[in-house]
């Protein structure tokens, strides 16, 4: 559908989903020069639907939000685009753009914050801290786990999965993964032992010493990590979940945990988020948990910004957009 709003002036009104930190929608401000920003609208529909570019960062975007809206442009603060209803915004001709992570340099931070969940996952840095408030000294309860020989197995292996490979390697770890595009024989990728498609889950499961969820949200892989894949892990092993929430069957997970079957899990996404206030995830010691921030960082900030400013340019201009997914 062409967009019905073609040619008529544009508003310079941005709308963002989460609150953001006043230093942040300053630098924002800045860079976006003549636009006005308003942050935390999630609670305030209303003033989302009379903004000319919604910024999604946090909050669902259906049909019910966007008809009848004045707004003109999706453009979402990062590449993950499950909440956006696309089949509305195509409908009523509202354009949906995202920022790919090799263009903002949201790969190599959200890696990073990979390597970070893995490393505490093989240290336990909450059990020790506990046994430190209580008194109690040790260095072997419980005893850190290496990673050098141990095995990497990464599920889904975009621009992502490729980086969050090459920081492992660096830890003389092993690594296997498995990938949507791979067929179902194995693919050559320097530094692995083996790539396969999705038909070899169960196999890097039951082999990897560390799992790391990198892939996207999709029919396939939602709920794909529930108690019969997990049952499938190898004894001892860690999960470590970088992509979404709603792909890990949490109650699954806390049940392998408490049962010893698992080691450890370092979860950046979760189902619920934030949880509420009595989710075991919260309080559980062999579960670290980050608030879904593995992909903010200053240079991703920088990077986005770059694409959002040039995507309100060439909206202003009706120019074709960047990075349209919708």
């Amino acid at each position: 559908m062409r967009e019905p709003w073609r040619g008529t002036a544009i508003e310079r009104q941005i709308a963002i989903g989460a609150p953001w930190a006043g230093s942040l929608l300053d630098q924002l401000k800045a860079a976006l020069n003549g636009w006005s920003i308003q942050s935390g609208v999630q609670s305030d529909l209303e003033m989302a639907r009379s903004a000319t570019v919604l910024i999604p960062f946090g909050m669902r975007v259906g049909r019910e939000l966007l008809a009848g809206s004045r707004i003109r442009l999706v453009q979402q603060f990062g590449v993950g685009v499950d909440s956006i209803d696309l089949t509305a915004a195509r409908d009523l001709g509202i354009p949906v753009t995202n920022a790919p992570s090799e263009v903002s340099g949201m790969s190599g931070t959200v890696s990073e914050g990979a390597i970070l969940l893995v490393l505490a996952c093989a240290r336990l840095p909450s059990v020790r801290q506990d046994n430190l408030a209580a008194g109690r000294w040790s260095w072997t309860m419980p005893l850190n786990l290496g990673l050098a020989g141990k095995k990497a197995g990464i599920v889904g292996l975009g621009s992502i999965g490729k980086a969050v490979a090459g920081r492992l390697a660096a830890f003389e770890m092993r690594l296997v993964a498995v990938r949507r595009s791979a067929a179902a024989s194995d693919v050559t990728y320097d530094g692995f032992e083996w790539v396969g498609g999705m038909d070899r889950l169960e196999q890097l499961v039951a082999e990897s010493d560390f799992i790391i969820i990198c892939a996207p949200l999709t029919p396939e892989t939602r709920g794909l990590f529930g108690e019969a894949l997990l049952a499938k892990v190898k004894p001892g092993a860690s999960l470590v979940n970088v992509g979404r929430g709603a792909i890990v069957d949490e109650d699954a997970l806390l049940k392998a945990l408490d049962e010893g079957r698992m080691h450890a899990a370092g979860l950046d996404t979760i189902q619920a988020e934030p949880p509420p206030p009595d989710s075991r995830l919260l309080t559980h010691g062999c579960v670290v948990l980050t608030p879904h921030d593995a992909g903010a960082s200053d240079v991703v900030f920088h990077g986005l910004t770059r694409i959002i400013a040039d995507n309100l340019r060439r909206l202003e201009a009706s120019e074709p957009l960047q990075f349209r997914i919708a």
